[in-house]
């Protein structure tokens, strides 16, 4: 009988190493608080940060948990063909150093020393009527407070779900931790939890993959028992396309005619749903019961003679399940394989996520406050060296899950909680506490990260740049910690209803980032024809096509809405920059940054 492994309670051990996590955390951030004097040095570190800790905080800050969770997860189910999100990314951040970091450094302190994003917009394109900077952070303020929202609620449920912990306490600690070191220390201390976070992933990354592998025999072992997994798997896949050619297709399609037919054949659905809850692959037994279930109300409600046009709702909302399942369930595997029963829309989809690094203001901020551009080639070394280690762990960390269930006749009830069980499995209470310290560092980081952008778009670019232009740097540092505070809070209402359907927008975060602001960001950067009136309308034309390809167009056309939204942002900074001529103060603006560029003096 196969045995599943389930997440453990919450120990005493890991509540201490929690403790002492969250208590250095806050330290660091309390530390940092004696050495801030004006808002640069709280948004952007006073320019003097290094390579390592702006490295591994552009790492830290952009992975959040899906790193330690999500990936796996996916790797566990489907394999390598889930790897080309990784490739995609390490490629995006390594061209977003290349490209971006270099110029964006210079540009933001060159001209007008730019300390945000919207800052940045306004300079470079002498927009003295304010427009791209209300639209840049109104966008920016308004997305970051949703994606902070779903990273609070990700680390409250996470907690939940795990330890059994109430889910508005888990939300409390994890918001009150954030929140305390970003308030006191601003940027230099989410870069340097960054860095401390980072690095415990990345080592949680390295170590529970080789301890899975010591236990499992070796690769290869893991390669003989990911394709028994497979076989298994596979064979069960034909068993439901034999049943299924019998007389089941017909008699699904048949009922799917009229109601009269699916009222007559139910009897025999209901028949045929409890075999395929027997037959079918793991991943659709239980959704075959179900469906076995709700046919079995519908038969009740015929026999107690309910409302004909209820039944034939609740029927055509049935066949449209079971097609989905049936569809689910005939998806054979091949963990090995980067190109199993996949797309080239689906893989160029899935590359595409390296688009969006572009566009990410708490990424690309990074880049602003390194201490010299003589640093960022070490920077890149680093930051993309912690990338491929972390993404290879991740992805390994899935596969030898499933030779390590396989091995052992195990399962698991939730794939991308791997890592999770894995450390509470093969360690002792005392290192499960540090690496589930990771876990917990990857929202965070995240957050924190998000929190301070959102702040200083409402302390630098609304309060000192448009209501008060004359406020002074004591005045606007204390607006600064005001802002984290307003903006958390506002985050922190929105999580506290876990469930809140608001939040779907975040679907949207990355790819609408990526298709307007990382649109914008390069043709400024390298197009020194680019005007005020083109970065408006790549700006708004991504992120409308995103929003319109995800709603209306992704079933004609099924590739990740960041790509269509990038082409149609370019054409359109392309199309309306060379219908007007540039302005003096834009064209003198990038001629000084590329003179700069060959100075190397920055």
């Amino acid at each position: 009988m196969t045995n599943t492994l389930e997440v453990q309670n919450l120990s005493l051990p890991i509540f201490i190493t929690f403790g002492i996590y969250a208590l250095i955390m806050i330290g660091i951030g309390i530390y940092f608080y004696r050495q801030i004097r004006n808002p640069e040095q709280f948004f952007l570190g006073g320019r003097n940060v290094g390579a390592a800790v702006s490295a591994l905080s552009a790492g830290a800050s952009d992975m959040s948990s899906w790193l330690l969770m999500g990936l796996p997860g996916a790797l566990y189910v489907a394999g390598l063909l889930n790897a080309w999100i990784a490739i995609g990314l390490s490629v995006g951040m390594f061209i977003n150093w290349m490209l971006v970091a270099k110029r964006l450094r210079i540009y933001t302190e060159v001209v007008a020393n730019s300390i945000t994003i919207p800052d940045y917009f306004e300079t470079r394109f002498s927009d003295d009527k304010h427009i791209l900077r209300l639209i840049s952070a109104i966008v920016i303020l308004v997305f970051f407070v949703f994606y902070i929202s779903s990273g609070l609620i990700a680390g409250g449920k996470l907690f939940e779900q795990t330890f059994s912990i109430d889910y508005n306490i888990s939300l409390i600690i994890g918001a009150g931790i954030i929140v305390a070191y970003t308030f006191f220390g601003g940027y230099l201390a989410v870069c340097w939890t960054d860095l401390l976070q980072g690095i415990l992933m990345m080592i949680a990354l390295i170590i529970v993959p080789i301890v899975m592998l010591f236990h499992i025999g070796g690769f290869g072992e893991v390669v003989d028992l990911v394709n028994k997994s497979d076989d298994i798997h596979n064979e069960k896949v034909q068993k439901t396309y034999q049943y299924l050619d019998t007389d089941v297709n017909a008699l699904l399609e048949q009922s799917k005619q009229n109601t009269n037919n699916a009222i007559n054949n139910l009897e025999s659905i209901i028949q045929s749903l409890n075999m395929l809850s027997e037959i079918s692959i793991d991943d659709t037994k239980a959704s075959f019961k179900s469906l076995q279930g709700r046919a079995l109300s519908i038969q009740d409600s015929i026999n107690n003679g309910q409302s004909s046009d209820k039944i034939e709702k609740d029927l055509n909302a049935l066949f449209a399940d079971i097609d989905s399942t049936i569809k689910k369930s005939l998806g054979a595997k091949s963990h090995f394989s980067f190109l199993h029963n996949v797309t080239l829309l689906s893989v160029i989809s899935a590359v595409a996520w390296g688009l969006g690094y572009f566009g990410q203001p708490h990424i690309i901020v990074r880049f602003m406050s390194i201490r010299s551009t003589r640093d960022i080639p070490k920077a890149t070394l680093i930051g993309m060296s912690w990338m491929i280690i972390s993404l290879f762990g991740a992805c390994l960390l899935g596969i030898l899950g499933v030779a390590y269930i396989t091995k052992f006749d195990l399962s698991f009830n939730d794939p991308e909680k791997i890592f999770i069980v894995m450390s509470q499995t093969l360690f002792n209470p005392w290192i499960t506490g540090i690496f589930l310290s990771a876990l917990l560092a990857a929202i965070m980081s995240t957050a924190s990260s998000q929190l301070l952008v959102s702040a200083s778009t409402v302390a630098e670019d609304f309060y000192k740049k448009i209501l008060k232009r004359d406020a002074t740097p004591r005045q606007v540092m204390f607006f600064s910690r005001a802002s984290v505070l307003a903006v958390s809070l506002v985050a922190f209402f929105i999580s506290t209803d876990k469930n809140s359907s608001i939040l779907s927008i975040v679907s949207y975060a990355w790819a609408g980032f990526g298709a307007s602001f990382g649109s914008v960001i390069l043709f400024s950067l390298f197009w020194s024809r680019m005007t005020r009136m083109g970065a408006i309308a790549g700006m708004v034309i991504g992120a409308v096509v995103v929003v319109i390809h995800n709603n209306y167009l992704y079933e004609y056309f099924p590739i990740y809405e960041i790509v269509p939204g990038f082409v149609c942002a370019s054409l359109a900074i392309i199309i309306v920059s060379l219908m007007q001529p540039v302005r003096k103060g834009t064209k003198e603006a990038f001629d000084k940054m590329m003179a700069e560029m060959k100075a190397g003096n920055i």
